[in-house]
């Protein structure tokens, strides 16, 4: 190779590398990074995890509100009503990143086990719902609770979750040197009401094997987006707990609401001996439910029957394990 070739292939090499340094130095130092992956605000949020009532009960289940590890965020175009953006912070709020402009704000807990969320992509189709109880208990009960005076219309529900919202119209603005983020604060609070139940004039605790409670003509679930109720009736299911050392039946449940209008609601009882023979009772609550204190109260009569066995249902008898090996074929 001759000298001339060297230095040429020298000094190409040398412009390729200027070359190249060049146009690394362009893509680390001139990138300017989006909105999106700059913090342009921080949430900060106060959870409302009191009742605003004291039930006066002593069952505590569904009256305890746990303070979510997560909140889930969404953000909607004031003037469309349509999903522009969605974020996690943690319960207590957070850093946001979502692009500078003017939202309806929209955060909730996220990962209760009853309460389920759909139709995200429009503030005014952001509802909260249950499930369904299941076909062969709907199919069971159907009978019961859809005759007579005490119709109940619509499906049969699992009681829900409590779930916290805020819900905060907000301005985020382009981030400045004087201004570089913008606080927002926002109060989060339970879109579930939560109610008393008992039942305190009952002959026969001991014989009862189970007790199932229907509550008629409730919200099927909560459009919380726009904060209304569906107007679509649901009755909301419960299981009823024994109190042997009151004397009494009691529980607490859940609902959405009262269904919106002048609807009555209605309470049905399926009280079940350990023979299997069941005691209904069915009467007008919509007096009730409307009570400040948010505590239904049945003071009727009720029979149990003593099963003709003897056996009561609270304790009852529990024969010695027999052993049994089976084969399971794999594959």
């Amino acid at each position: 190779m001759t000298h001339l070739t060297s230095s040429i292939l020298l000094l190409t090499l040398s412009l390729l590398l200027c070359s190249c340094k060049a146009d690394l130095r362009e893509l680390c130092y001139d990138h300017n990074p989006s909105p999106s992956e700059d913090k342009t605000a921080e949430l900060v949020l106060e959870l409302k995890l009191d009742l605003d009532i004291d039930l006066d009960v002593s069952i505590e289940a569904h009256t305890e509100i746990i303070a979510p590890e997560y909140m889930k965020v969404c953000f909607y175009d004031p003037q469309l009503d349509n999903l522009r953006s969605t974020e996690f912070v943690k319960g207590g709020g957070g850093p946001l990143h979502t692009a500078p402009g003017r939202y309806n704000l929209v955060a909730y807990s996220f990962g209760t086990e009853w309460t389920q969320i759909r139709g995200e992509g429009d503030v005014n189709t952001l509802e909260a719902f249950t499930s369904d109880i299941t076909a062969t208990k709907g199919a069971k009960l159907a009978s019961f609770t859809r005759t007579g005076e005490y119709d109940a219309y619509g499906p049969i529900i699992y009681t829900p979750d409590h779930l916290l919202v805020a819900n905060e119209p907000v301005d985020i603005p382009v981030p400045s040197i004087e201004h570089p983020t913008v606080t927002i604060q926002a109060n989060a609070a339970t879109i579930v009401k939560t109610y008393g139940f008992k039942v305190i004039n009952v002959n026969g605790l001991q014989y009862i094997q189970s007790v199932e409670a229907f509550v008629t003509n409730q919200a099927l679930s909560n459009y919380f987006g726009k904060g209304e109720l569906n107007t679509v009736p649901a009755t909301i299911y419960f299981p009823v707990e024994v109190n042997m050392e009151k004397g009494d039946l009691e529980t607490t449940f859940n609902t959405f609401g009262k269904l919106p209008g002048e609807s009555r609601s209605f309470l049905h009882i399926l009280l079940t001996n350990t023979e299997g023979k069941e005691v209904r009772i069915s009467t007008d609550i919509s007096e009730q439910f409307d009570n400040p204190d948010q505590t239904i109260v049945i003071d009727e009569p009720v029979d149990i029957p003593a099963p003709e066995g003897g056996a009561g249902g609270i304790a009852p008898k529990v024969e010695p394990w027999n052993e049994e090996n089976h084969d399971v074929p794999i594959g």
